[in-house]
């Protein structure tokens, strides 16, 4: 039986995802943690209903009931043993998802009180996105939950919680990040000066963070120490996040895991020096005031931001795009592609005509028109596609996490960037190294400004 081990991730993923203006092309990066166990750890029971059997925690006026982490526990060991992974220390376990309850719970309640709303039809969407992500149909893949132990209503509310949570880190976070022109002329200069190249390469990272408060000391603190040299012993064995994660899944309730593609820029400025100068495969671990952060670097690439007059490969494109949902299966979905794409190899219609006809996409108006792409701008398994074509070339049908796609390139050309381009890149940049350490410390506040009792 093939068990749903990664729906929560697909979920923390969903404010991102939902704000992208063209399905192929990233969103803007969001660092919502990936992985919240509000929603892999969700109840089993839908009811919602808490029975007053004990309070573990309070969280301002509202509870945290004992049944309630204890249903939490229970799936999260269920889950485990049913890959045959270790279980992991339960007294620990317990501390770090109640943690994570009443961090969320917060938030939550913070939500409600600035009044932000999800609407259903947005739940809605993102379910079928999450199903999709798996490779299911919804009804499919509600019916995979249900044997884990997670009810459709469950998942529904854990659903609304995290785009919620998402909303929130936007408007709290997010909207209030400011970058000075000033700012922008200094990062420009910084990166070229010497003569260096600006567009320095990018890294692919893994970050496993082992939660110790900076005052931390005692069994506590070689507690968390054993931890880590376990955890760097693995990775540099070369075990995979995934394995490390499934043997100690408190890693993951702490949101951690494979970090993807970012500018040396665009991350901590605590992992800055490491990861723009460490070996490929070099694994460290850095001390800060949430705990121990083991670091690891995977693979490194040319830079896509564009941050000086070099010239970069820039590709003109166009696709059609059909996402998969209640309406359209996959297999639907594929046939009306293939039909597509036969009536361009037959002549029975250009590319424009059937982008207008059949996409879903927003650039379907334009005849799919995606503009100039650089390196890095659009999702790996779409860049890969697209690279592997000539000029006029279009792909087979294939599948990215927005859905099924057919690409035709038009043009392709080695040019610098604009320096709105430039200056773009520069922006997001500075907005990126900013929003983790702003997020935290606004998590930092809410916490000292939240009445939190723990009962456990």
């Amino acid at each position: 039986m093939k068990h749903i081990q990664h729906w929560l991730f697909a979920i923390s993923a969903l404010a991102a995802v939902g704000h992208a203006q063209a399905q192929g092309i990233k969103a803007p990066t969001s660092n919502l943690p990936a992985g919240k166990l509000s929603s892999e750890l969700g109840a089993s029971n839908g009811s919602g209903a808490a029975t007053i059997d004990g309070i573990v925690a309070v969280v301002n006026t509202d509870i945290i009931t004992r049944s309630e982490l204890n249903r939490q526990v229970a799936l999260i060991e269920r889950q485990m043993s049913r890959r045959g992974a270790p279980l992991p220390d339960r007294i620990e376990l317990r501390k770090q998802v109640l943690d994570r309850m009443v961090m969320d719970r917060a938030q939550l309640q913070k939500a409600e009180e600035v009044g932000i709303r999800i609407e259903e039809a947005q739940i809605e969407a993102a379910m079928a996105r999450v199903a999709d992500q798996n490779g299911l149909s919804l009804e499919d893949f509600l019916a995979r939950l249900q044997e884990e132990g997670v009810s459709p209503a469950r998942f529904r509310e854990e659903v609304r919680s995290e785009i919620t949570l998402g909303r929130l880190r936007e408007r709290e976070v997010e909207a209030r990040i400011q970058v000075s022109d000033a700012e922008i002329q200094n990062y420009l200069a910084a990166r070229t000066k010497g003569g260096a190249a600006a567009n320095q390469p990018e890294v692919n990272w893994v970050q496993l963070l082992v939660k110790a408060p900076s005052d931390a000391s005692g069994a506590t603190l070689n507690q968390a120490r054993t931890k880590v040299e376990t955890i760097e012993k693995a990775l540099k064995d070369g075990k995979t996040v995934e394995a490390i994660v499934q043997a100690n899944p408190e890693l993951a309730i702490d949101g951690t895991g494979q970090m993807g593609w970012s500018g040396f820029d665009a991350v901590p400025t605590l992992f800055t020096e490491f990861l723009s100068k460490a070996q490929l495969n070099a694994v460290q671990t850095i001390r800060s005031p949430n705990g121990f952060h083991v670091l690891k670097v995977l693979e490194r690439r040319e830079s896509g931001a564009a941050l000086d007059n070099t010239p970069v490969t820039q590709t003109r494109a166009r696709h059609i795009l059909i996402r998969p949902g209640p309406d359209i299966t996959e297999a639907e979905a594929k046939r009306r592609l293939n039909f597509a794409l036969e009536q361009l190899q037959g002549g029975a219609a250009t590319f424009d005509a059937l982008a207008k006809r059949y996409s879903q996409d927003g650039s379907a108006a334009k005849g799919g028109d995606l503009g100039w792409l650089y390196p890095g701008d659009t999702v790996p398994e779409f860049e890969r596609e697209m690279n592997q074509l000539g000029i006029g070339g279009v792909s087979p049908v294939f599948q990215s996490r927005f859905g099924f796609h057919i690409i035709q390139v038009v043009e392709r050309r080695q040019q610098a960037a604009s320096e709105e381009r430039q200056r773009q890149a520069a922006r997001q940049a500075i907005r990126a190294s900013k929003s983790e350490e702003s997020y935290q410390e606004w998590l930092r506040q809410l916490r000292d400004a939240t009445f939190i009792e723990i009962r456990l």
